[in-house]
């Protein structure tokens, strides 16, 4: 029979003390550190969690009272081991949190949906990447050219519309049908969304897929069973001008 090796002093304190901190209702504090200070550690860490939180799910918070907000936050910091030790993944923490962790009976019906979409602007505002938009040209015709979602826009779609959700809108059931958004970050930093229908979310699909927006429409066409396929081409023309202006369509090359 083989019997556990005893963990040394040192990481029973430590794990107490990470305890205390995580979850200070029910694990005491270590014998051999000040109550004040322990104080001081608990109120930093648990202020931080709770500041990137907020700045992170502004829209949860607005909905949420108080008391809902702060257990929420404590029931994270008890519940979830994070894999990342970056703030600015706590965000990214939490969406696991909602997943796995979280006893959401009484939470709103859209609440991962809405955290997911909050979590969207805030990855694209810290993202790295580097995008070199199109120079758009009208005498260009771009139908013909395959082209991509830029690493900075990401199409969506979500069961609510979580756009639109407020103080004063809280779907209670989910939508009818699917609500398409493009979120994207523009040439000057600014994290912007576009509601897409499903015609031209299954363009941005076909697209991303590698179809020209020649190909692209004509499939869209033949799946509608248009009479007159040109309405769709010059359709997609118009949305892939104004796709490319935006910076949501760049070169295939350029995605990184």
């Amino acid at each position: 029979m083989h019997t556990q090796p005893k963990i040394p002093k040192f990481q029973q304190v430590q794990y107490q003390f990470s305890g205390h901190i995580r979850d200070p209702e029910n694990t005491p504090i270590p014998d051999d550190v000040e109550q004040r200070r322990m104080a001081i550690y608990r109120d930093l860490f648990y202020n931080n969690i709770e500041g990137f939180l907020s700045s992170g799910f502004p829209v949860l918070k607005q909905l949420t009272s108080d008391e809902c907000w702060h257990a929420m936050v404590r029931d994270f910091m008890v519940k979830h081991q994070a894999k990342s030790p970056l703030f600015n993944e706590i965000a990214h923490e939490f969406l696991q949190y909602l997943d796995n962790e979280r006893d959401s009976q009484t939470d709103p019906a859209f609440i991962k949906s809405l955290c997911h979409y909050e979590w969207v602007e805030l990855a694209l505002g810290i993202s790295d990447a580097e995008v070199k938009a199109i120079a758009f040209d009208p005498q260009q015709d771009y139908l013909t050219i395959p082209l991509t979602t830029s690493p900075l826009a990401w199409p969506l779609s979500y069961p609510f519309p979580v756009h639109q959700i407020s103080t004063e809108f809280q779907p209670d059931k989910a939508s009818d049908t699917p609500v398409f958004l493009i979120v994207y970050r523009n040439l000057d930093d600014q994290i912007l969304f576009l509601e897409l229908n499903p015609v031209s979310a299954r363009l941005i699909d076909l697209l991303n897929e590698g179809q020209t927006g020649q190909q692209a429409a004509q499939q869209i066409a033949q799946e509608l069973q248009h009479p007159n396929p040109n309405i769709v081409i010059d359709g997609a023309r118009g949305l892939i001008h104004d796709w490319i202006q935006r910076s949501i369509l760049i070169l295939p090359t350029e995605h990184s």
